[in-house]
This record gives structure tokens, sequence and C-alpha cells, in this order.
């Protein structure tokens, strides 16, 4: 991947410029690197030596601090691969409306999902539990489609 065609991204730039965050080099090259996987989600020591020979003074902190950064504009998706390793992965919908991922266990690709949290299960957990909801997270597990077909038997 050349990372000099990311600094032309005008979706990522405006993204986190809608997020308060100023387009670095470091943010540009974390977000390019996880829309170029195909969909796959990577931990943060993966993209730290991936982008390392690119970017000499990029630290494993920083790779840290970047990704929530990009997780928090709506760039990325915080989760947890087959290998139960908090990971990252290029979220297409971005924070443009609520969605839900589903993680392939084999390969760690990504896709988002549609699928609503209706106000009945909200107001039935909030009978059970006494806690008034203020949002939720959901991750669906499975087996991608190349995966399967590869013979994968998960």
């Amino acid at each position: 991947m050349e990372l000099n065609s990311i600094y032309d991204d005008a979706t990522t730039r405006d993204a986190l410029r809608r997020s308060g965050l100023k387009a670095t080099p470091r943010r540009l090259a974390v977000a390019a690197f996880l829309s170029g996987t195909g969909g796959r989600a990577a931990t943060p020591e993966e993209v730290h030596a991936r982008l390392r020979p690119q970017l000499s003074r990029l630290g494993l902190q920083t790779v840290y601090r970047v990704l929530e950064e990009l997780a928090g504009a709506g760039l990325l998706a915080r989760v947890e691969r087959g290998d139960r390793r908090r990971s990252y992965a290029a979220c297409p919908v971005g924070g443009e409306r609520h969605h839900h991922h589903i993680v392939c266990t084999d390969c760690g690709r990504v896709a988002s999902v549609d699928c609503g949290f209706p106000d009945t299960q909200r107001r039935r957990i909030e009978r059970r539990t006494g806690f008034r909801v203020s949002g939720h997270s959901m991750q669906v597990a499975g087996v991608c489609p190349v995966c399967r077909s590869k013979g994968s038997r998960r």
C-alpha cells in the first residue's frame, strides 16, 4: 500500500474534522492501512508492525491511542476476533447510523449488520434490572463465505 495515497482521502479527513481531530500523517496512515485489509480486523500490534517501516517514530502506545481516536470518530469498529484479542477494522458505515458487526472467527473479516434494538427490548431490560438503558453494542461471530468455501468447519 502506498502511504502517500491516503493524503488525498477527503472522506477520512472530513470524518476526522467532524470529530474534532486533525488529519495527521499517523491517523491517516492507520486509517488507510485498515481500509486496505479487505475488511479484516487487526490488533494494535499488527498495525504497529505494518506501519513502523514507513513511520519510524511510530510507537505502539501511539498506535493504541490513534486506534481509539479513530474508533471514537466512527472510522473504525472495535471488535473481538476469534482469538479473543481486541482488534480494529475499517467501518464503512461509520457513525452515520447505528449498526452492529459480524466477525469471522477464522480470518477476522468484519461486516456491518443493520439490526435494530426494539424499544420493547429496552423497556423489558429496564423493568427487569432497574437500569436506565443508555446504549448497547453487539457483536456476532460466524464464518465468512470465503472461509466456508475453503472448508472451515467452525
